[in-house]
């Protein structure tokens, strides 16, 4: 009997011995991991030059940072990004040039449920959606450029400069995106953002305005007279 209680007792130690092992074991690991990680690439990252607008931003991070990476480092088309994009998030435009610029370019728009929905009228003018914030982005060096942002009280440029005066656009935005080729302008075609103000009822509120891009400035401009002579 003293023998057998010997062994008991000599195989609960070798147990227990066994247990610290793999728990020290199991620590390695993850610190190895978590070092792994660390050093891995942490993806496209924002500019610190002009922050994001804070409608842009979800639970801390840019939500540009997220679409990139999807889009670059998981091989996600847009449709595939925008079901994971939190219900008010919709991508526009995912890695194409529209400025002719030879750079990828990337558009989010950010609405809610409060919004007007579009009128007939601009419906069957070819406006596509409306949006309260809306943001052009071009990527370069592993950075994330704004080259345009729009909000409720304003128009920018990538520069942080005011694009044309107006009044809050309480009600939101509606757009589209046209295309436009000019070879004495551009190398490439670009598209045009062409954007309008909306009332209660989801009509327009305010002038159209042609938002393009100005190769000789390397910024965006907006005039509601494009195209005229």
């Amino acid at each position: 009997m003293k023998k057998k209680g010997k062994k008991t007792r000599s195989l609960v130690v070798a147990l227990g011995a066994l247990v610290v092992i793999l728990a020290a074991a199991y620590m390695a690991v993850v610190l190895i991991m978590g070092d792994a990680d660390r050093d891995a690439d942490p993806g496209p990252v924002h500019s610190e030059t002009y922050p994001p607008l804070p409608a842009m931003v979800h639970e801390d991070l840019p939500i540009i940072q997220s679409v990139v990476r999807w889009h670059l480092m998981e091989h996600l088309d847009k449709g595939q990004i925008n079901e994971r994009l939190p219900d008010t998030y919709r991508v526009l435009v995912l890695g194409e040039d529209i400025i002719s610029s030879g750079m990828v370019n990337y558009l989010v728009i950010n609405s809610d449920r409060d919004l007007p929905g579009l009128h007939r009228t601009l419906l069957d003018i070819g406006y596509t959606h409306t949006f309260r914030d809306l943001a052009v982005y071009e990527f370069r060096d592993n950075t994330l450029h704004p080259i345009l942002h729009i909000d409720r009280e304003e128009i920018r440029d990538g520069y942080g400069r005011r694009l044309i005066d107006q009044v809050p656009a309480l009600n939101g935005y509606a757009l589209v995106l046209e295309p436009y080729k000019n070879d004495a302008l551009y190398n490439a075609p670009v598209k045009l953002l062409e954007v309008v103000m909306l009332n209660e009822q989801g009509r327009d509120a305010s002038d159209n305005i042609v938002i393009y891009w100005d190769p000789t400035e390397s910024a965006y401009r907006a005039t509601n007279t494009f195209g005229a002579p």
